[in-house]
């Protein structure tokens, strides 16, 4: 199918009432020219998750990332700004800083040896002629916003504010004080699927008494999975949780946070922040994603664990005891996830490959598709609507 074909499709798709949603036309996963698309329409101009703020927390603490196809560097400057800069030498385009860490001094290509402060002005470049002003030279600056303690970038310098957008989901997790919750640990793996089906699968609980039967099922049951309608920005789904039982871990967290109700307690709250960010809350611990697209069958999964104050000890050993149980269990529930999701990519090339009609726990999928016939087929999606 053309790139117009597809859009036609999406934005046939999204027009679907709830009681008769679908799923995603199979092509959309498959289609190089419209993740191409994708990368022009969504990620160089939506706001991606690069981190928390407390990884952020002295002068130059760094990760150098990707976001659509620029490299991409978050630091805090000596100044104390958190800033987000292109990561491409000025010079001849090399890549400057690679990882994650803490810049004790200036940064340096490693090609030329152009030498940049952390607020990314010039200030060395050896062997240039007279007529060359070092100080007209700085590296390109994208947006940076802090929500709920999570750092996001945006490559738009005319993007509008994230937090705005976000104002109905931030009042649902204002007890939970996301803010306070600290780093525990991350990990960067390239996954065998689409980013789509990745952050479908990651917000619906309809898949949970199959896929995760003898891990979240018993903790967090099917039955209890809501899936809610979330705004033009995210999706939302709460997932009730069994008293006393827990999937990925054995040893008991204790958490006391005293804004929180009993229901609070009693429940998961799923997110994903579009177009590529999602995460799940409890009261103890947050587990979350951020997704870079590598390809229409890969994506760069950026994820990680951060706890409530006190939930973890604080003595070395046994956070680092807490971090490695923790760490286990999500890797069992994404080694039950990959499989499937990479058969999903895979299939979605098949001559007979359509798509179903949703389970109205699924309803955070329909949400999401509405979400990329917005960015990607407004005049399409008007004429769907209207017939």
């Amino acid at each position: 199918m053309s790139v117009d074909e597809l859009l036609d499709a999406v934005a046939r798709n999204a027009a679907l009432p709830d009681e008769l949603a679908e799923a995603t036309p199979p092509q959309v996963y498959s289609s190089a020219a419209f993740l191409e698309l994708e990368l022009d329409e969504i990620f160089n101009h939506e706001w991606v998750c690069v981190g928390r703020a407390d990884e952020f927390e002295a002068p130059g603490d760094y990760r150098a990332t990707t976001i659509g196809r620029d490299p991409v560097l978050v630091l805090r400057d000596r100044a104390g700004v958190l800033r987000a800069m292109s990561n491409v030498c000025r010079h001849r385009m090399a890549t400057l800083v690679a990882g994650t860490g803490r810049i004790k001094g200036r940064i340096s290509c490693p090609y030329h040896a152009w030498t940049y402060d952390l607020d990314g002005q010039l200030i060395g470049a050896a062997h240039m002629r007279d007529n060359f002003n070092k100080w007209s030279v700085c590296l390109p600056q994208f947006q940076v916003e802090i929500w709920q303690g999570w750092v996001y970038v945006s490559l738009d310098p005319e993007a509008p504010p994230l937090g705005p957008r976000l104002t109905a989901l931030s009042k649902r997790l204002e007890n939970y004080q996301l803010a306070r919750y600290r780093t525990l640990f991350r990990v960067e793996e390239i996954w065998d699927t689409n980013w789509k089906i990745l952050v479908q699968n990651f917000t619906e609980g309809y898949h949970l008494f199959v896929a995760h039967a003898q891990t979240i099922e018993p903790a967090m049951p099917t039955r209890l999975a809501h899936a809610m309608h979330g705004g033009a920005a995210y999706s939302l789904y709460e997932q009730g949780r069994v008293p006393g039982q827990s999937y990925e871990r054995a040893s008991d967290m204790q958490v006391d946070n005293p804004l929180l109700t009993d229901d609070e307690r009693a429940k998961a709250v799923l997110s994903a922040v579009f177009p590529a960010h999602v995460f799940s809350v409890v009261a103890e611990r947050m587990f979350w994603l951020s997704l870079q697209p590598y390809g229409t069958g890969k994506v760069k999964v950026f994820w990680g664990v951060d706890t409530y104050p006190g939930a973890v000890p604080e003595d070395p050993d046994a956070r680092a005891a807490y971090a490695a149980e923790l760490k286990a269990g999500f890797d069992r529930i994404n080694e039950e996830d990959k499989p499937i999701i990479g058969t999903i990519a895979q299939n979605a090339k098949a001559l007979a490959a359509v798509p179903g009609r949703l389970s109205p726990k699924e309803r955070t999928v329909w949400s999401f598709q509405k979400y990329l016939a917005r960015q990607l087929c407004k005049d399409r999606t008007a004429k769907a609507t209207s017939g």
